[in-house]
């Protein structure tokens, strides 16, 4: 079994890895370099030339080092399901560095890369090119496997792989282990192990391993097991102290009971306490205070998100599942003007809301007389949508026509 979980997808692809046929040019000078990474930048440029002129600036030292072209590369390949591309480019980069070459960190980056691709099979390849096979290199083709889904496979590779590579797998490895096992519903088997990495690893848990034990708790709406692992966390015996992930998932467990209120005043004490709230944190009490209907509240709440204080800077801005579940609530309540208001403001951020949310804000808007308005969102919104839902839209915008009185007319959405 651990035999096939090493074996690489194919003997092609194991001697791409190693090699290229590829005969490639250095960007001359540096400008150069720059125009390539424009051009790659460029989401007009096809698939087939991102990968060209990936091929073509790979032996520059300054490219190889530019980890956010590397990972916006594998995703425009991934997104246009040309995952031949990724293999040939992650491949080629192996041969374009200077040697003694691959190093371990860029074997785990091209594990992580390929993970991303939802290629996990390859990720597995690069891993057996780690020499000597490290702890670090597991925990990223454990992650690999986690993040595609594939937790069986974690599992199994932690029980087996560490045996016959004669790694010892520490605390990270451990916590992917842990969250492998939630996720695939075994909290039980994850407790076990958490309880037993002391003294059967030499691995002491930390922060992150008890949230995931948690987060296990919290899914199977164990709260007697819940709470009681929260005071454990603080107890002598263990000494840790909550991070933000902690908190979050209290709020969850408050939010689940209907408490959105108290999360909210728990959101308070995190700010007095330093505690850095991040996105995660107000999106849960949001959602909370509107499946209570207490749109209101939720409102207020995320005109608070951008004065939040932070190490840099201030705000936490909303994202797209942020404004999404607030505008659902605001049209469900009939609270027509702050949805309106969160319409355009999703809207200016180039979002499109959900069709049936902005439908059912434009009929509220319509009825309210608000004709004006109702014709600004959905002229705002035939410029937002894109793609195959275009057709959608026009379907929508055929629901009503007295709004449209002038297709042609565009009107600013100030």
């Amino acid at each position: 079994m651990a035999a096939a979980l090493r074996r690489c997808p194919s003997l092609l692809l194991r001697r791409q890895l190693l090699s290229t046929q590829t005969q490639l040019q250095t960007p001359a000078t540096p400008v150069e370099l720059s125009r390539l990474k424009s051009s790659i930048r460029n989401a007009a440029t096809t698939p087939d030339d991102l990968a060209s002129l990936f091929l073509s600036a790979l032996p520059h030292p300054a490219f190889l080092a530019d980890r956010p072209l590397f990972a916006l590369s594998v995703h425009r390949l991934a997104s246009a399901g040309r995952r031949d591309l990724v293999a040939s480019i992650l491949s080629s980069s192996l041969t374009a560095l200077p040697k003694p070459h691959p190093s371990e960190g860029f074997l785990i980056r091209l594990i992580s890369l390929y993970s991303a691709a939802g290629m996990p099979d390859h990720s597995l390849t690069a891993f057996n090119l780690v020499h000597p096979p490290s702890d670090r290199a597991l925990s990223a083709l454990l992650s690999a496997y986690h993040d595609n889904r594939l937790y069986d496979r974690a599992v199994q590779a932690f029980n087996t792989l560490p045996d016959e590579l004669s790694i010892k797998p520490g605390v990270v490895s451990h916590n992917v282990l842990l969250k492998s096992l939630v996720a695939s519903g075994d909290v039980a088997a994850a407790r076990a192990v958490f309880d037993e990495m002391p003294d059967k690893a030499g691995v002491q848990p930390d922060i992150v391993s008890c949230n995931e034990i948690l987060k296990g708790y919290l899914n199977n709406s164990d709260d007697a097991a819940f709470n009681e692992l929260l005071k454990e966390i603080t107890a002598p015996r263990r000494r840790l102290k909550p991070n933000v992930g902690t908190y979050n998932l209290r709020l969850a467990a408050l939010c689940a009971k209907g408490r959105s209120f108290e999360a909210e005043e728990l959101l308070d004490a995190m700010g007095a306490k330093g505690v850095l709230l991040n996105r995660v944190s107000f999106n849960t009490v949001v959602k909370g205070l509107c499946n209570e209907g207490e749109v209101g509240a939720a409102m207020a709440l995320f005109k608070k998100m951008p004065e939040v204080r932070r190490q840099k800077g201030t705000g936490v801005p909303p994202n797209f599942e942020t404004y999404n579940m607030l505008l659902e609530a605001l049209v469900n309540k009939s609270v027509f003007g702050p949805a309106l208001e969160v319409c355009k403001e999703c809207l200016q951020n180039k979002w499109a809301p959900p069709f049936q949310s902005v439908k059912g804000l434009v009929q509220g808007l319509v009825k309210s007389r608000k004709a004006k308005q109702a014709k600004e969102i959905i002229m705002a919104m035939r410029k937002a949508v894109k793609g195959d839902a275009k057709e959608e839209w026009v379907k929508v915008e055929a629901e009503f026509p007295l709004v449209l009185v002038d297709k042609k007319e565009e009107p600013c959405m100030a």
